[in-house]
Order: C-alpha cells, then structure tokens, then sequence
C-alpha cells in the first residue's frame, strides 16, 4: 500500500490535517483516512465492513481505541418501517453492495438472490491460480453475507418488475421490494457450431472443478478463443504439464485492447513455456476428437480430450422485466448513479452507463458501491477508473482506463522485458494504461486518470 501524501504518517496527522487516502498499488483500491471506509475497493474485504476504531487526538498523541466499534447499521436507529433491499445477484457488485448498505448505516432488511451458492467468490482467481491447482477452490470464497446480516435465497430470479416493485423466484417465491439491484453478471458465450456444447466453459468454481477432473486424465487441451480468460487458462494448464493449442479467429491475442506490440509480446511468453497457437482460422466443430478448424480452403482436426471455450461472456438477462434495455444487446440503460429506474438499480457486467458497457470484475465492485450508496439516497456517481489485471506465467498486467480506439501508443520502458507503462493516447488525452512491473506508478497513474490527464501531463508526472 502506498500513502497519498506525507502527511500520512502517523506523526503528521493533526486534526487540522488529517491524512486523505491510501492507495493499494496492485489492487487499484484506496481507502479515505478521515472516514475509515473504502473509497474503491479492496476485494478480500468487500463481504464484510472494514473494522473502525474510535480515535482521539491530544497534541501530538494519538490514542485509538483497541475495541471495534460495532457496524454502522448496528449502530443505526432502528425504524418502525422495515424497509426491504433486494439484491439479484451475489457475484462482484451484489456482494459490495450488500456491505456499502449496511457500513452506511441501513438497517433495514437485505435479501440476496443467487442460484449459484459458491458465490461470491474472487472470480479472477479461477483461471489465474485456481486452474493451476496454486489457489485452492476453497480459498477462492469472499466470506459469506451472514457477516453484513442479509437473507441469502438460493434461486434464480424469473421475472422482475419495477412497476410492482416485485421479483418472481424460481422456487414460486414473490419478493416485494422498496430498492433493487440487479446483477446478474454474464453468462459465458458459446460458438454456433457444431459440438458446442462439448466444450467447458469457466464462470464458477463449479466450472474449475469439471475441468480439473477431465484434466487429470488428459492427454491433449485445446483452448478456443483469444480472450484474457482463454490465454490465462492456458497459462494455468500449461504450468500443470499439460500440451495446450490455442486456436482463433484473430491473428494476435487481445490486440484489439492492448496492441500489436504486447499481444506479441506475451504470445511469444506463452510460446516460450510450450504453448502452442493456430490464429487466424474458422473454428468448424468439436467432436469427442478434438476441435476442426479451417484456414485457406482446408480443414484440419486438431486432436484434444478437453476442450475450453474463451470467447467472452453476455448479460445475462434471461428473466422477464420491464427495463430499459440498451441498444445492441448492450446490457440494461442506467445513469451515473447506476439508476435504470425508479425503485430499481443495475450494476456489473450487465449496466450499460451512459453508452459504455465494460465488464470488469473489479468495476462490477465500484458499480455496486455507487448503487447502494445511491439506492440510500447519497448523490452517488461513478467517476472511478475501470481497472483489471491479467496474469500469464508470473507476469502481471494491470489496465487502468478505456480506450476502444487510439491515434498513438507511447511506451515508457521495455515490453519484451514486461518492465512498462503503456499509454494509450487519444486526441493528445491519455485514455487508457496498460503496466507490468511497475506498481509505483500504477498507483500513481490510477488517481490522474480520474481527470482525463493529456500526455504531456502524464509524461510530466512520470518524468
């Protein structure tokens, strides 16, 4: 972690200069001094309130009280009226929404929704450690909602109306509600052909354990798709010892976010630890043989016993409601304060803000910060930076911002050497930065984006 300012040692805090803010340099979260509450997100603790401890100030001392004081919703007047928050979804956003309510003080009623019980759970662990047996599952959990004092109904939601305020479980339940938030995450995609649904796919932990069990028998995988989360399962599965073969429509993996230069760069890392690649080719069927592709006229089976599809995920919508739906299967329309309706909320892979719809784990954790703050009545809205990280063999890249297109990609230090930032410049504006091994100005560069900073800026800043 690294302080904002000098002030942030103990000795120079005063109550007339309180320390602002810490900033976790990996993890992209930061957390307010004077408040004791997270301003973005540190995910091993967005289950549960960050502990608060009464503090005093005499002249140059500082004495703190050694007992926690008891959550905020604990401490809260209790009303005559119960009012009931329901959360659809207890992935990434539903989870720290859940703890935002109750640390801000709601002392109401909270019912979760979720057929999936494993949830929720760290899912960027799932390919990047799970996958090669370096995390247990059973670590990859983020606590259970019994710490924030919420009802956890295992179901799926099958109909939600904001015109009712109420949702239809697909146990027969009726849930009336006052506030709802909706996050239901993704749903992987799956290849219109021939055999699909042979192929696994990675989004629980459920997923991880089917295909651990296929793997240990396996002789061959190969791995459809050129997304982050198919080039880090085969990180994952290469480091196991198994032979894997990538195989794509695209020429490079992940160009289209990172460039040419970096794609290259960690295709080549992979290559170097034995993975195998067959880009730029139409991927026609998957048998119990393994995965046909063809490229030039010419088909060719490429022989596998498991197979992983990665060719990323969709909202999942698959309930009856009355929102207002994005354009282009762009999710659900909301506002900056994650607002798609009167008594309901959206956030996570399936808000579509303003235009922009990004799915990112760790932005599915700010949109449920800003929801609930904005579900109590806070003038909420999300001005954070989407970040999230990928990770291949060691080597770990962090992505602050979004940048869909660019005019230049100025780069500071060596890519091959995965020692860099790279920034990626629109119209003079720094849109978007891609990093490895250099945490120091991570951190420093995840508080400038919140400004749009020009090149010449960030350069300075750098300097």
């Amino acid at each position: 972690m690294m302080a904002d300012s000098p002030q942030c040692s103990p000795s120079a805090r005063t109550p007339e200069r309180p320390w602002k803010k810490a900033r976790c340099a990996t993890g992209g979260w930061s957390v307010r001094g004077t408040w004791g509450r997270s301003r973005s997100i540190p995910a091993c603790c967005w289950s549960r309130p960050l502990a608060t401890y009464a503090v005093r100030v005499r002249g140059e001392d500082i004495f703190v009280d050694p007992e926690p004081q008891p959550p905020a919703h604990q401490r809260a007047k209790q009303s005559s009226e119960t009012p009931v928050f329901l959360l659809v979804g207890t992935g990434a956003a539903g989870a720290m929404a859940a703890t935002t309510l109750r640390d801000h003080g709601f002392a109401g009623k909270i019912v979760a929704v979720d057929p999936v019980a494993a949830e929720p759970v760290d899912r960027t662990q799932l390919t990047k450690q799970a996958l090669s047996g370096k995390t247990p599952l059973d670590k990859v959990g983020l606590g259970t909602f019994a710490a924030v004092d919420v009802q956890r109904l295992h179901a799926a939601v099958t109909e939600i109306s904001a015109a009712r305020s109420e949702a239809r479980l697909s146990d027969g339940t009726t849930i009336r509600f006052d506030r709802a938030l909706v996050a239901t995450g993704g749903t992987p995609k799956r290849l219109q052909i021939p055999g699909s649904e042979l192929a696994h796919t990675i989004r629980h932990p459920e997923d991880v354990v089917k295909i651990l069990a296929v793997a240990e028998s396996a002789r061959q995988v190969v791995v459809i798709g050129t997304s982050f989360i198919a080039l880090e399962a085969a990180s994952a599965l290469v480091q196991t010892g198994l032979p894997v073969t990538v195989v794509g429509k695209d020429n490079l993996p992940f160009a289209g976010k990172f460039g040419a230069e970096v794609s290259c760069a960690v295709q080549a890392l992979h290559e170097s630890k034995g993975t195998n690649f067959r880009l730029g080719v139409e991927i026609v069927a998957i048998t119990a043989s393994g995965v046909t592709v063809r490229q030039g006229g010419k088909q060719e089976l490429i022989a596998a016993d498991l197979v992983i599809e990665g060719v990323g995920v969709q909202p999942e919508l698959g309930f009856a409601h009355d929102l207002p739906l994005a354009p282009n299967g762009g999710g659900i329309a909301a506002d900056e304060s994650l607002r798609a309706l009167e008594h309901v909320w959206v956030a996570g892979d399936i808000a579509n803000v303003n235009g922009t719809r990004i799915e990112h784990w760790r932005l599915a954790q700010q949109h449920g910060q800003i929801a609930a703050l904005s579900m109590l009545g806070r003038d909420a809205k999300y001005d954070g930076v989407p970040f999230f990280w990928t990770f291949h063999f060691g080597k770990r890249l962090g992505y602050l911002g979004n940048a869909n297109e660019w005019d230049e990609i100025v780069t500071e230090g060596d890519i091959r050497a995965f020692a860099f930032v790279n920034l990626y410049v629109k119209d003079a504006v720094v849109k978007a930065v891609l990093t490895c091994g250099q945490d120091s100005k991570t951190a420093l560069l995840a508080e400038m984006m919140r400004t749009q900073p020009t090149l010449a800026h960030v350069r300075q800043a750098l300097a």
